[in-house]
């Protein structure tokens, strides 16, 4: 059975505008912009896969081919891991495809680890790179601060954006670390053993058979619940109605399990 979750993370440009003074609480109209802000380079990588790719805006500093590109990679996926990715990522991506008039589908089966963090822990920071230090699987590199926005937008610098791809890849990296650390303690949103045909009893993570019963309980409506977990690496724990169940208890006796 294949998953295809696609873990991802975008970097993006400022808005240039002008202004006739600086300081807090200024109140600077869109009527100033001078240049719209962009998507300046995309990173992804399909989860189980090493590589983690790589697409930036041209030497236009147009991101189209780019969107263009990323879309069909995101339309393959079951699920769309990012950290703060349904408030920033996926907005960032249909605004700019829509300025672009690429199409989108209109709702993805996504995962934002920071609604992860914040609904289901009580992290000091909700921040991937407090995250995934204190989970111990690494944090974010340098960005090298805004000079290298600058660099990159007004002096079209290379090294400078390549310096921005290799943070951006390294995000996506922690982050399908973060999410391997935090989905055992989450909601499935994909069961994937019925998605490739397998049964339902079956962990809906990485389609094991090899689980075990929990616990037995009934909702408020009086429906006979049973708590599964996966005995395998993956550590899954989800629920299935009673019929599932005994089509569990069906599948151990006629396998001597």
């Amino acid at each position: 059975m294949t998953r295809k979750r696609l873990f991802f993370d975008i970097e993006t440009s400022p808005n240039i505008v002008t202004s006739w003074r600086i300081g807090y609480n200024l109140n600077i109209s869109h009527d100033n912009i001078v240049k719209e802000r962009a998507i300046i380079c995309v990173c992804w990588k399909w989860e189980g896969e090493d590589e983690v790719h790589a697409l930036t805006w041209d030497k236009k500093q147009d991101d189209k081919t780019l969107l263009k590109k990323f879309i069909q990679e995101l339309n393959k996926a079951d699920e769309i891991i990012g950290h703060n990715g349904d408030r920033f990522d996926i907005k960032w991506l249909r605004t700019r495809c829509i300025y672009h008039d690429i199409d989108m589908f209109p709702t993805y089966r996504t995962i934002d680890t920071l609604k992860y963090a914040k609904s289901g822990f009580y992290f000091n920071s909700n921040r991937l790179d407090y995250i995934g230090k204190y989970l111990g699987v690494g944090g974010k590199v340098d960005t090298g601060g805004f000079d290298t926005w600058k660099k990159i937008i007004f002096d079209k610098d290379p090294e400078a954006l390549s310096h921005m791809v290799d943070y951006c890849k390294n995000d996506v990296v922690i982050l399908e670390k973060v999410f391997d650390k935090l989905r055992p303690y989450s909601k499935h949103k994909v069961n994937y053993s019925t998605l490739r045909g397998g049964e339902r009893w079956e962990c809906p993570n990485c389609g094991t058979p090899n689980i075990r019963l929990s616990k037995t309980y009934t909702t408020s409506a009086g429906t006979i619940m049973h708590s599964l977990q996966c005995k395998d690496g993956c550590r899954s724990a989800y629920s299935v109605n009673n019929k599932v169940y005994m089509d569990w208890l069906q599948y151990k006796m006629i396998n001597n399990i």
